[in-house]
């Protein structure tokens, strides 16, 4: 794949849902190509639709970006998350005002996978989270005993100018793992660009790159596949990601 790809709500296409799902078509699909190792399908789901999703041959994160959904017999709404472990299987059921569904998955299993056969449910307000100048909240950290899906959020307070390039610098970043960012609220600053919600990235391993937040500040998640190893800054430091998100909110505790 392309080291940075960006994907829009008007460049998505509308799709079938993926192998292992079934709800209604179309979907709109973001990244789904054999060269992206990482896959995102947004599902547009009316009063009473269902999107079943599983069993599928690699775990799957899916946020309610949108509306409610109903499963397993617990409510999820706007902000809530699971994880469909590969092997298992759950459908999910929009309330009265429909629902938007992000889902993300890798396009391949990978000889580590762990065991699976579980569903993950993750209400809005069981999300741990911390309240800083950046907040930030953890939906999935790859500790599972079954699974190894790291799902995060976070919202950055608006930024009224075009951020200088010197200031903008010290943010570049690296990952060691793959990463699929989804904007769900506000604006992101890439370049001399704004792009609003619904915009998702997806980043190749080991690559620099940088954002700021527009005028009217940024939310959004961040999904990968695997535990992140290694959080390295364009000037040569580098800190314990996963460490860092464990000392501020711990675990999530699931349904």
């Amino acid at each position: 794949m392309a080291r940075i790809s960006i994907g829009t709500p008007e460049k998505a296409l509308p799709a079938d849902p993926p192998r292992g799902m079934a709800g209604p078509s179309p979907c709109q699909v973001y990244f789904s190509g054999d060269s992206d190792p990482l896959h995102l399908y947004l599902h547009h789901l009316g009063a009473g639709e269902v999107l079943r999703i599983g069993p599928m041959p690699c775990d799957c994160a899916a946020y309610v970006w949108m509306g409610a959904v109903a499963t397993d017999g617990a409510v999820l709404t706007q902000g809530s998350s699971l994880v469909v472990e590969h092997g298992a299987e759950t459908t999910l059921t929009a309330g009265e005002t429909g629902a938007a569904v992000v889902t993300f998955a890798e396009r391949a299993p990978r000889q580590s996978q762990r065991s699976g056969g579980h569903v993950h449910l993750l209400p809005e307000d069981r999300v741990p989270r911390y309240t800083e100048a950046v907040s930030g909240g953890i939906h999935a950290d790859a500790r599972c005993p079954t699974c190894e899906i790291w799902l995060h959020e976070n919202t950055m307070p608006g930024l009224s100018n075009e951020v200088a390039p010197d200031v903008a610098d010290r943010g570049i970043h690296s990952h060691s793992e793959d990463e699929i960012i989804f904007v769900t609220g506000g604006t992101m600053r890439l370049g001399t660009k704004l792009y609003g919600p619904g915009t998702a990235l997806a980043i190749a391993a080991d690559t620099l790159y940088g954002f700021t937040p527009g005028p009217d500040g940024l939310s959004f998640i961040n999904f990968r596949a695997g535990f992140p190893k290694a959080f390295r800054m364009k000037n040569g430091g580098s800190f314990d990601e996963a460490g860092y998100w464990r000392e501020r909110v711990g675990s999530p505790q699931y349904l």
